[in-house]
């Protein structure tokens, strides 16, 4: 493995309107190279193991408790998502993939994002990936004036952004409600090369603990 923790850090720029209404929020970002998708899948089952082993069986409760996933939680609330409907990405992984699932059931959706996903429930950060060959331009952190498409992970067709709802967007289009539901555009697939790593950075959740999850993830991510 080469390590990749010199790779340049950097901050997805956040509007004025965004840090006006929410000073704790910031977007660390870090491009990252992808590996053998073998050498990568044989490391996150192990690692994906050892989290099963640390969550199976814990209760609701505890989970909701863990200040990380407290953070979350919180940070859901202030823009108007309820966690225990619509759970922060890392509870989710926890509560849906883990709690309560024989060993080996954890969430599967290809060697890099199951990389990323195993990264984030290991140092409780909530992290995205990207793409980074299908982005027009720098990423930034945007309030939506409203009308505004997008084709979330999952969906058939496009639907319309609700004006005010908190976005990661580029040059060409929105990219995801943030926080809850990322588009197709960008996400990654088998032949995806290079990636576009994004740490979440709230109320609770200190930058150093998010620039050590993206160096985490660039590392697992570069295995050959």
């Amino acid at each position: 493995m080469t390590a990749q923790a010199h790779l340049p850090m950097a901050e997805v720029t956040v509007s004025p309107q965004v840090a006006a209404a929410f000073p704790d929020v910031r977007v660390l970002c870090v491009e990252a190279e992808v590996g053998g998708g073998d050498a990568i899948a044989r490391e996150v089952h192990e690692r994906w193991t050892q989290q099963h082993g640390r969550w199976h069986g814990v209760a609701k409760a505890e989970i909701r408790a863990h200040p990380a996933i407290d953070a979350y939680r919180r940070f859901s609330r202030q823009i108007g998502v309820d966690p225990d409907r619509q759970p922060p990405s890392i509870q989710a992984l926890v509560e849906r993939g883990l709690r309560t699932k024989p060993l080996g059931n954890w969430p599967k959706i290809n060697p890099t994002v199951d990389a990323v996903n195993v990264t984030a429930v290991a140092t409780m950060v909530a992290l995205g990936v990207f793409d980074a060959e299908r982005l027009s331009g720098p990423v930034r952190l945007a309030l939506s004036q409203g009308g505004e498409r997008l084709r979330p992970i999952g969906a058939q067709e496009d639907v319309a952004v609700e004006p005010d709802r908190l976005i990661l967007a580029d040059d060409a289009r929105v990219l995801s409600l943030f926080a809850h539901r990322d588009g197709v555009h960008q996400a990654v697939r088998a032949d995806t090369r290079r990636v576009s790593l994004l740490a979440c950075v709230v109320d609770g959740i200190a930058p150093d603990q998010a620039a050590d999850a993206l160096r985490q993830s660039a590392d697992l991510l570069n295995l050959r």
